[in-house]
């Protein structure tokens, strides 16, 4: 393991870029790019299937798993293959600037998991002894990738995209629980991935339409009402009439 971790290491100083433009290069992938067009319109079943097609082309892209992730978490429930996809994604990129964020998100999903594990159990064993063998696969294909060098990368093992099973349950529209980690004051509000302002307006006040006093009195940490980040923590203001 202390070998793995060190390989890992070595892979993110010879990348030698920060997580955004290692994301903006991931994009330029026209499925990864058809993917995040359907997120934005929450179309998310669609959105699987592009970001699973980009990483059965090219199973090295990071950016496919953490949106995966994120969306079996956040919006399928579907624990198991949201903690598989935070993990691979921090197996491709162990010094991630998001890594404490998404070390939270893991904690979440397994909390989350324990509640319900007791409801499924062959299928969720299934599960989880096939996605192990394929974290196993792509740590020997990282490892190979590394000892090769820059001078001659390794050739990729294509991975095929995992069968998906039908949910048994389709994916609601109603709201997910959303934990903030760490628990903010009561006048603080964390940023949770999908947010918007008239989210949290209608979250802490009960009312969307109190947007902008939330944005009025972010002024200084915000360039426009659509500047929200995953992990950022806004004012909540004492709501006017």
């Amino acid at each position: 393991m202390k070998r793995l971790s060190a390989i890992l290491l070595c892979a993110a100083l010879v990348s030698g870029c920060n997580d955004a433009r290692r994301d903006a290069t991931d994009e330029k992938d026209p499925y990864v790019r058809k993917g995040l067009e359907q997120m934005q319109i929450k179309h998310w079943n669609n959105a699987i299937e592009q970001f699973e097609t980009a990483l059965g082309k090219n199973p090295l892209l990071a950016r496919p798993d953490l949106e995966l992730a994120l969306i079996y978490h956040q919006q399928s429930k579907n624990y198991i293959r949201a903690i598989y996809h935070y993990e691979r994604y921090l197996e491709k990129r162990p010094a991630s600037e998001k890594r404490p964020l998404i070390d939270g998100w893991i904690r979440q999903a397994k909390i989350s998991l324990a509640a319900e594990i007791g409801q499924a159990s062959g299928d969720i064993s299934e599960e989880l002894i096939r996605l192990t063998r394929e974290n196993n696969l792509l740590r020997q294909q990282i490892e190979k990738a590394v000892e090769a060098g820059p001078a001659a990368p390794a050739k990729p093992v294509v991975v095929q995209p995992p069968v998906k099973k039908p949910d048994p349950t389709p994916v609601s529209a109603a709201p997910v629980e959303r934990i903030q980690i760490p628990p903010p004051t009561p006048d603080t509000y964390n940023v949770l991935p999908g947010d918007t302002l008239t989210r949290i307006a209608k979250t802490v006040y009960g009312d969307s339409s109190k947007w902008r006093q939330i944005y009025e009195a972010n002024l200084d940490s915000m360039a426009s009402e659509n500047d929200l980040k995953a992990g950022q923590t806004i004012r909540i203001p004492t709501p006017g009439n």
